[in-house]
């Protein structure tokens, strides 16, 4: 394979959150210093990785003294889908750790999945312009990291955050095996005495409810079984439960019920404490919903897509499958209330999804499952309801527009380049209460940066457009 494949690094970040006090869910400390584990991506510009999922099975911290052992922080092996986390942030573990001067941290990876869109020559068993689901072998699993900030000192009265940075260009091989690249991107320090300070954003955790307390519930990640103990406060926003049939306005924690699924933006202060600042509404306890990016729409009653998400897991069908998702004729189009915020969002500018004519590539949506069969290996769902989500997407500031907010976004992945008709160009509206993450003194957003976008994305006449409250910058 050509390294042009991948002329474009993937950065998968881990933030590891040392901190004294607090927990994910309720738990003691008594010696030792609760570290929290973060990890998140930005895919490749070359063939389009549409789902890239890996085990992290270790991470451990090697104390300067090489006389004394290895410190484990992450309790058990995690699954992690990568290739939605451009501009997001997922949750590993918390662990204790003993207040110590460290002089390396260890990671181990494994069982690696991966679906991509080819759109140029055959690679290996993948066709052209097909898509492909990949299990690469890893031709080195274990990367120890010593450089800077090593050594870190850690002490009962600190807060610490190590972001790190995995390059998927280096790390996926000629052979398509997987070598990772991992650097270290930057270091967070506080004091605990700032428990109000936010350490890390959780975005997109999907889960079923399994349990409801005061003012905070139990939501059960079942990709990798993880429980989170959440918490609301007067702050926490309820969007979309009138879908529920909850009455309350505005919508509120009585709006919750066992066994619904929900997404959560969580806020994250290093102690351990997690915190909803949004919870939104995605299906009923006796609904099954799922995730996909689309690859194709064929005809007005059908499209393509790869799924990245399902919750619960659905019969027949995996994640990281392509799907054919036939419309039922009673189908109804929806917007997921994320970005639109207090000012209306999206809806200012009047854009419309509301039947098949308004789908394109490269849009994500969650489709409710109805009718699944299989033939040949094919997987093919019919379904009476499609509801846009916001898209993650990569490429190159080609210009700006500062009289109204808005930039071109150029330098897109095969996966819209590629499409029939081609898409070379993406218009990207900015709204208020903009976050830019990852811009180096807070600089400006300038022509040839490359950076993520995490937007609705609409077909509109011309050039498709995607309105975004979140920019991640990657120079």
């Amino acid at each position: 394979m050509k390294r042009m494949l991948f002329p474009a690094a993937v950065l998968l970040t881990v933030g590891l959150l040392f901190a004294c006090g607090g927990s994910m869910s309720p738990m003691q400390v008594n010696n030792g210093v609760p570290m929290s584990v973060t990890v998140g991506d930005m895919p490749p510009s070359g063939v389009a990785v549409l789902f890239f999922e890996a085990s992290i099975t270790g991470a451990s911290l090697q104390p300067s003294d090489s006389k004394k052992p290895a410190v484990s922080v992450l309790t058990n092996p995690v699954e992690v889908e990568f290739g939605h986390l451009q501009t997001d942030t997922a949750f590993l573990s918390l662990a204790k750790v003993t207040p110590d001067t460290y002089s390396s941290l260890t990671l181990t990876f494994g069982n690696a999945e991966m679906t991509i869109v080819n759109r140029g020559a055959a690679i290996g068993s993948c066709p052209k312009n097909s898509v492909c689901q990949l299990t690469p072998s890893f031709s080195t699993s274990m990367v120890t990291l010593s450089g800077m900030p090593f050594p870190i000192t850690i002490d009962m009265n600190s807060v610490v955050g190590i972001k790190l940075d995995l390059n998927v260009n280096s790390s996926v091989q000629g052979d398509l095996s997987i070598n990772p690249a991992v650097t270290i991107a930057h270091l967070r320090q506080r004091q605990d005495s700032d428990e109000d300070q936010e350490m890390e954003q959780l975005d997109e955790l999907d889960g079923q409810i399994t349990s409801l307390g005061t003012n905070q519930f139990t939501l059960v990640d079942r990709r990798n079984g993880q429980s989170f103990t959440v918490n609301v406060d007067s702050n926490t926003v309820f969007e979309d439960f009138d879908r529920a049939g909850c009455m309350a306005s505005p919508q509120n924690f009585t709006c919750l019920m066992m066994n619904q699924i929900v997404e959560v933006k969580l806020s994250e202060n290093g102690m351990g404490t997690m915190l909803a600042t949004r919870v939104e509404f995605i299906e009923n306890a006796s609904q099954e919903a799922i995730k996909g990016t689309i690859t194709s729409v064929d005809n007005p009653t059908q499209f393509h897509m790869v799924v990245f998400r399902e919750e619960p897991p659905v019969n027949g069908i995996s994640e990281g499958a392509p799907v054919a998702v036939t419309i039922a004729p009673n189908a109804v189009f929806q917007i997921g209330g994320e970005e639109m915020g207090e000012d209306g969002g999206f809806s200012m500018f009047g854009f419309s999804f509301a039947s098949s004519a308004d789908l394109m590539v490269g849009q994500d949506v969650q489709v409710r499952p109805g009718l699944v069969s299989s033939s040949n290996g094919a997987v093919a769902l019919t379904t009476d309801l499609v509801r846009l989500w916001p898209s993650q997407i990569t490429g190159q500031v080609a210009s700006i527009n500062g009289n109204n907010g808005t930039f071109s976004l150029a330098g897109l992945s095969p996966l819209f380049t590629g499409a029939t008709p081609p898409v070379n160009s993406i218009t990207v509206i900015t709204l208020s209460n903009m976050d830019f993450q990852g811009f180096p003194n807070q600089r400006q957003l300038a022509v040839g940066d490359t950076v993520s976008v995490k937007g609705l994305l609409f077909n509109t006449s011309t050039t498709p457009t995607l309105v975004t409250r979140t920019i991640e910058d990657h120079q």
